[in-house]
């Protein structure tokens, strides 16, 4: 049986025990749900693990290290002492603009595995993963995906990967295809911007039945805390 690492979510830690080293892990949901806040617990969870960990991400890395030190995590040291990397996708772009244009280069992926091995990294976050899988056309998607998580399943990686989630069609099918290829998959959704549940859709090798939908907040100072449910009259 594969060595578990600890997500960082406690709630979700204390159901599952953490997640397989080495495998892959969806976060998906509508914006405002929480993934990149998902996403920093996790890194943060590798840095007391003692692991080497990397960021891509669609923003600006700095705003990363400011959101997470909100929360108590310790990004600004972990950077400076070569723990964590954050990067933006921007410089894998070559002049182009992340935003109007997400698609990687060929040689992305190459050069992401340079970064990921001369660093020894053990964690890596891909906040938002849809720049490495925004294939058209959409016929393409399976394959590419499945190429994809197999190509990390390959690096040894323990990785994150979000997403958010839209009614279109195209989205629809690359969510789907993630949670196919992917080992885990969670859901957050909220409503009235401040009930917020992450459900577990897929936990692979896992015989239990997956459990209902988890309530969280969270808290400035803290991060994603469970939210206890409402006391009976």
């Amino acid at each position: 049986m594969a060595d578990k690492v600890k997500l960082g979510v406690t709630f979700f830690d204390d159901c599952f025990g953490g997640v397989c080293s080495g495998c892959q892990v969806l976060c998906h949901g509508r914006s405002g749900s929480g993934k990149s806040i998902f996403a920093c617990h996790f890194l943060n969870q590798a840095l007391r693990d003692g692991d080497t960990a990397l960021l891509l991400t669609d923003g600006r890395a700095g705003d990363t290290i400011t959101v997470a030190e909100s929360f108590g995590m310790p990004f600004s040291k972990a950077a400076a002492d070569k723990q964590l990397t954050l990067l933006e996708y921007a410089s894998f772009m070559q002049d182009q603009d992340a935003r109007a244009n997400p698609m990687l280069p060929p040689q992305a992926f190459m050069d992401l595995q340079a970064v990921i091995e001369r660093q020894s990294v053990r964690r890596l976050v891909f906040d938002t993963v849809l720049p490495w899988v925004d294939i058209h056309p959409v016929t393409r998607i399976a394959e590419h995906v499945y190429s994809f998580t197999h190509a990390l399943e390959r690096l040894g990686v323990t990785s994150l990967l979000t997403l958010t989630t839209s009614v279109s069609d195209p989205s629809f099918t690359l969510k789907n295809r993630l949670e196919g290829d992917c080992p885990v998959a969670i859901h957050l959704d909220y409503s009235q911007g401040a009930h917020r549940v992450a459900k577990v859709t897929k936990y692979l090798g896992d015989p239990r039945a997956l459990p209902a939908p988890m309530p969280f907040v969270i808290v400035p100072g803290t991060g994603i805390v469970s939210e206890a449910p409402p006391a009976l009259p």
